[in-house]
């Protein structure tokens, strides 16, 4: 294990000392037989963790019952199928004329459920020359991808627009598509402003994958905005998804994990990281195809040509996912970074709740997990959500050494995710 990790176990053990205890009496013979045994053991080995009668009680806000009434997700004949809401039709076809300026529309329609993200909007058209918003620039993205007509989210990086096209055929095809524009800091400059632009632009665009966001175009718009054209996924992202479900059924969040980490495995053959994996970032069609979004804080640590990786010495993504190697370690492998968020977006949908709010010491669940790892229990947690093949696998995607944790391809091949089906759409296909 890197030295940077042992003050973290190190913390861990000075409080909960009564855990090492039960250990004493073993011969030193014995223990390091057992913590090699640990160290070596694959993701689908028989060896099982013990748990205990004195293991804490289960919190009650992990055990919701939930049926299938609402039918978003049903099971037929052992296949499933999802059924996610897309948003009305007649709430979106609000715009006719294109060539009004999208001030006036904003001032006609309320429709977006975050009041910051219509306060920022109005901030961004005001500070545009009214000239530029209604001109050029806007004339083309209106011809090539439609009408604004709503806000669909926004974040630290920028503001998601919908808009509308519809081309005339017999009938009428009406084709959605998401424009991100990109928010430039007062910190930043113009030149890294479309660095940052680029950088992400340039990665995204790069992948042609099932479970990843498609990626079209990158526009400049008003004085010193860009624009990122992006596929629509109308069913929303994950996050609202838990928010308005509470949790997910076993069978509807083991698909969504194996779509996650068929997206995951291919970025990284590609040499990709994406280092901010969350229930955000994760966008889903209205028959449950998970797709990864959002590039931003991706980073390349391998080339095409080369035979090593290059380790990290960056910190990013949001503090709940964010793996401990980031908080004591110099540098670190960038995909190990993925592979430990995507097991909490698991334990996020199964629970509907996340397990620790940061991966050190100062948060007593984690400090939990920690003592429980080092004396080889099974964690409350992941012990109520998880079977036995599940378990063994969300384990070693949680080390906290993450020179052990698994490859992607690794995990893909476990038993639990071979035996793990998907809905059809879902399924790998050329696109």
């Amino acid at each position: 294990m890197p030295k940077c990790l042992q003050k973290l176990l190190q913390s861990a053990s000075k409080h909960f000392g009564s855990c090492t205890h039960e250990r004493q009496h073993e011969s030193p013979s014995d223990r390091r037989l057992n913590q090699a045994q640990i160290a070596r053991t694959p993701i689908d080995s028989e060896v099982r963790l013990e748990t205990t009668e004195s293991m804490r009680p289960l919190p009650t806000t992990t055990k919701r019952k939930r049926g299938f009434g609402n039918r978003r997700f049903m099971l037929e004949n052992g296949d499933h199928c999802h059924f996610l809401k897309t948003p009305s039709s007649k709430r979106r076809f609000l715009k006719k004329d294109r060539n009004a300026s999208w001030i006036s529309f904003k001032k006609k329609n309320k429709a977006c459920s975050q009041p910051s993200a219509d306060l920022e909007w109005e901030q961004w058209t005001a500070s545009q020359q009214t000239g530029i918003v209604a001109g050029e620039n806007m004339a083309i993205l209106a011809q090539k991808y439609g009408d604004i007509c709503d806000i669909v989210g926004h974040g630290s990086s920028g503001i998601i627009l919908l808009s509308h096209k519809a081309q005339e055929w017999n009938p009428n095809i009406h084709r959605f598509y998401a424009l991100k524009v990109f928010r430039r800091g007062a910190e930043l400059t113009e030149t890294a402003y479309r660095r940052r632009v680029e950088s992400e632009f340039d990665i995204s665009s790069s992948l042609q994958h099932q479970n990843i966001v498609r990626t079209f175009e990158l526009l400049r718009i008003g004085n010193d905005s860009f624009c990122e054209c992006l596929e629509y996924c109308s069913g929303g992202d994950l996050h609202s998804l838990l928010v308005t479900s509470g949790q997910l059924e076993e069978g509807e969040a083991d698909c969504f994990f194996k779509q996650l980490m068929r997206g995951v495995n291919y970025i990284h053959e590609m040499g990709i990281a994406h280092r901010d994996l969350k229930p955000e970032n994760l966008l889903l069609s209205p028959n449950g195809c998970l797709k990864i979004s959002d590039f931003g804080s991706a980073q390349c640590f391998r080339l095409g040509w080369e035979p090593h990786i290059h380790m990290s010495r960056t910190h990013g993504g949001s503090r709940p996912f964010v793996s401990p190697e980031q908080y004591f370690c110099e540098e670190f492998d960038p995909r190990s970074v993925d592979i430990w968020a995507a097991a909490i977006t698991y334990v996020v949908m199964r629970t509907g709740r996340i397990p620790w709010k940061i991966a050190t010491d100062q948060d007593e669940y984690f400090r939990d997990y920690v003592a429980d790892r080092m004396v080889e229990k099974g964690y409350f947690f992941i012990e109520e959500i998880c079977n036995v093949a599940s378990r063994r696998v969300i384990y070693s995607m949680l080390d906290i050494d993450y020179v052990r944790r698994p490859l992607s391809s690794e995990i893909l091949g476990s038993r639990w995710l071979q035996e793990t089906k998907t809905c059809t759409t879902a399924e790998s296909r050329p696109l």
